[in-house]
């Protein structure tokens, strides 16, 4: 077990820039159980778009598996291979057998997985069998009323639900996905998206729940202000490092998010879109 990992080697992990590992994001993950007011969900995009979530591409898993093997040959520091979208991973068998067809040609190889959340604790098993180190669990809030402006619909259970119910469910789940993520193990970091007029009174109690779930790091990211939330305004610098502030008094906070694609290969900043 390398200890420095992901503490100084994953670069959405370490607070360094000096002995990072690049990464590769494959885009094998096509449906989704939420729809994210501010996501578009789209897989045709330029390869210029900055925009989370977003590819250009979606593969299969065996053009990923081919495509991972092929960067991975090239790449020397190329040693984590992730899938972030540009659907819900967890929610898409796609992406275990992706990450089953790299395991078995690099044994190695580390995994990340990014998620909603909501499946979390019914998946902790298969990620475990992948040998899953690290997971990102993206949530904005802990407020039913906000989540119920952030997420249009969720899927949960089979069911189809709207409005501050839905809200409540969803939270419900990503903090159950963290707490027993962590406790089989694996290390957890939140991703929060930060839209302040909807949940800038929210980071506090966001960032003391997550921290008492057992994630470790939380990583507070700006709105790009899109689909259904193009006219919400982007927090600004002084409100982000004042929302970092905040959930640092609970967790620790990550400073060095680029937002990436579901379709790159790099390290984040200097990334080479698929």
């Amino acid at each position: 077990m390398d200890l420095a990992y992901p503490p100084e080697r994953h670069p959405c992990w370490s607070h360094s820039r000096f002995r990072i590992w690049e990464r590769i994001h494959l885009p094998v993950a096509k449906s989704c159980n939420v729809k994210c007011a501010f996501c578009d969900w789209n897989h045709t995009s330029s390869c210029h778009t900055p925009a989370p979530g977003s590819s250009r591409i979606l593969m299969n898993p065996e053009e990923a598996v081919n495509r991972a093997l092929e960067e991975i040959e090239k790449r020397p520091n190329l040693k984590i291979a992730a899938v972030s979208g540009p659907g819900e991973p967890l929610a898409n068998n796609e992406t275990f057998n992706t990450l089953q067809g790299i395991k078995a040609a690099i044994p190695d190889i580390h995994f990340c997985i990014s998620t909603n959340g909501i499946l979390l604790a019914n998946q902790v098993s298969r990620l475990l069998e992948l040998d899953v180190e690290t997971v990102s669990v993206s949530t904005s809030t802990t407020n039913p009323r906000s989540a119920a402006r952030i997420y249009e619909w969720a899927v949960i259970d089979g069911k189809l639900l709207r409005g501050e119910k839905m809200g409540k469910a969803v939270i419900k789940k990503q903090l159950e996905g963290i707490c027993k993520a962590v406790s089989a193990g694996i290390r957890v970091k939140v991703n929060t998206i930060l839209m302040p007029s909807i949940n800038g009174y929210d980071i506090g109690d966001l960032a003391r729940r997550i921290a008492k779930a057992g994630a470790t790091l939380q990583n507070i990211v700006p709105l790009v202000p899109t689909a259904n939330m193009m006219k919400v305004p982007a927090p600004s610098l002084v409100e982000l490092e004042k929302a970092r502030q905040v959930g640092s008094l609970f967790i620790d906070q990550f400073h060095h998010c680029y937002q990436c694609r579901s379709d790159v290969v790099g390290i984040p900043g200097d990334d080479t879109p698929l």
